[in-house]
């Protein structure tokens, strides 16, 4: 069965989709392309032959060289630290400047008929409907009926009718669908820019234009290992368990209704770890440590903290999906290897589940034989690749950060996935990994890196064609869920 999305379901996603709560996740950047010349469709990637944009007059590639057409570099409209824009090119978008709505009456009011019991009408024409689109009549179509499919003017729809309809009865189809509108955006050039074919909607990311759609552009380093020591694991199950990982250190002081602590040691202790101890509350987190000052997110209360301070590391927080898990080599274990050949890493419960002994990891294949200290094969291997940004074999930063979102296609020698990949971490400025994480046949491994494609849009009229100096392109934003 199609899930159904409720009206206020399709406002929150959008919302998301959007970042109209202007938080997660990034902002989009509208930009425009002069390629390709045809319609947009749902298979589309960023490659050196599409979505590129209006960087010359050419209506040619100009990936890797900033612009001499006036096509514009984002102003940025975040301030934090993580979210400088300022090296894209295009329209960086406000994500609370969105209007979301659902409308309340029809969008097409055509004729149909159809038999009972069916799950089927033929309407007039099928302008304006949609997937998703609700579909009333006098008699014969249930309550929330929805539209499923459309092949011309035939429509499956989502339940049965109760009666036959005869051919010229009126309906409505539409109500329900929701809207967001951006206001209308202009692009004004300074020359020319060639024919310009439609728009198309990119996660915001402060990759360098000097690396985006440079071939090349990143090289992916044999497989890294992380690895676990003290994991458990029982024969035919789909999980393993992470040992969970401490620092106990003595309460000096700690004020009732305070924020802080001051420990003997503060070495270990991060923000994030969750912190346990004598009058602290259940559930408190780190928020900023100095030296042996420990800042809370909740006030100390019942009295003064005393005792040992407890702080609960995330022994997880370097493993993410996609990482291939085995046995570690070597290292004195003498026990088998539980792990089927090409185990990858489906999921993480970060939390310790009772009765566990620290977090639960999710892998693609079951144990073949048990894992642990009795067992002798207790340290376990997580493998993935790392990507440094180094176009001409020259490291430069990449400035992307964690939660970013880029496509990556194969270089010229490589057997990685193309994708869309989440930045994961950032080791150096000129290295990150990725969720899911990158695996190849064979290191090293050449990619290209591109900024995202959500949404794209052929013009209607188009393209334009950008000759001179003050032409202009002007566009305002719809998109809809049924």
């Amino acid at each position: 069965m199609a899930l159904l999305v409720t009206d206020q379901g399709e406002i929150d996603s959008l919302r998301t989709l959007l970042n109209a709560t202007h938080e997660i996740p990034r902002n989009l950047v509208l930009k425009l392309y002069t390629g390709p010349t045809t319609a947009p469709s749902e298979q589309d990637v960023p490659s050196a032959t599409k979505y590129f944009e209006p960087y010359n007059a050419t209506n040619n590639s100009g990936y890797g060289a900033a612009p001499t057409t006036g096509y514009p570099s984002v102003v940025n409209n975040r301030t934090e630290e993580d979210q400088d824009f300022s090296q894209q090119y295009g329209i960086l978008l406000n994500g609370n400047r969105w209007t979301i709505a659902t409308t309340a009456a029809a969008v097409a009011t055509p004729t149909i008929s159809g038999t009972s019991g069916t799950y089927q009408i033929v309407v007039s024409a099928n302008t304006d409907i949609k997937k998703g689109d609700y579909v009333t009549t006098a008699a014969g179509i249930p309550a929330n009926t929805y539209v499923v499919d459309i092949d011309g003017n035939n429509i499956e729809i989502s339940q049965k009718l109760t009666a036959n309809i005869t051919a010229g009865t009126a309906s409505a189809f539409g109500r329900g669908r929701t809207t967001a509108t951006y206001p209308e955006q202009i692009f004004t050039f300074t020359g020319a820019a060639g024919d310009v074919y439609g728009y198309y909607l990119a996660r915001a990311n402060n990759m360098p234009f000097t690396l985006q759609g440079v071939v090349d552009g990143g090289t992916v380093a044999a497989a890294t290992t992380v690895e676990k020591a003290e994991c458990k694991g029982v024969i035919g199950n789909t999980y393993i368990e992470l040992k969970d990982s401490t620092v106990v250190s003595a309460i000096s002081s700690g004020a009732q209704n305070g924020f802080v602590i001051t420990v003997a040691s503060g070495t270990g202790v991060v923000k994030g770890q969750k912190v346990s101890g004598t009058n602290i509350p259940a559930e408190t987190r780190v928020v900023g440590v100095a030296t042996n000052d420990i800042f809370l997110d909740k006030p100390i209360t019942g009295g003064n903290a005393s005792g040992n301070a407890t702080f609960t590391k995330n022994v997880a927080e370097e493993l993410t999906i996609g990482q291939l898990v085995s046995k570690t080599g070597g290292g004195g274990q003498g026990g088998p290897d539980a792990f089927p050949a090409s185990t990858t890493i489906i999921g993480i419960d970060l939390a310790t589940q009772s009765g566990d002994q620290g977090p639960r990891v999710y892998i693609s294949n079951a144990l073949i034989d048990n894992i642990g200290t009795a067992s002798s094969n207790d340290k376990v291997s997580f493998n993935f690749g790392i990507v440094t940004t180094d176009p001409s074999g020259s490291a430069v930063d990449h400035n992307l950060n964690p939660g970013d979102v880029i496509y990556m296609s194969q270089g010229t020698s490589s057997t990685i996935t193309a994708q869309h990949y989440t930045v994961h971490t950032v080791p150096t400025n000129s290295t990150f990994t990725t969720t899911p994480a990158i695996q190849a046949a064979s290191y090293p491994a050449d990619a290209t890196l591109y900024s995202s494609i959500f949404f794209a849009e052929k013009f209607t009229n188009g393209p334009y064609s950008i000759q001179n100096s003050g032409d202009q392109i002007k566009v305002t934003l719809n998109v809809s869920l049924d």
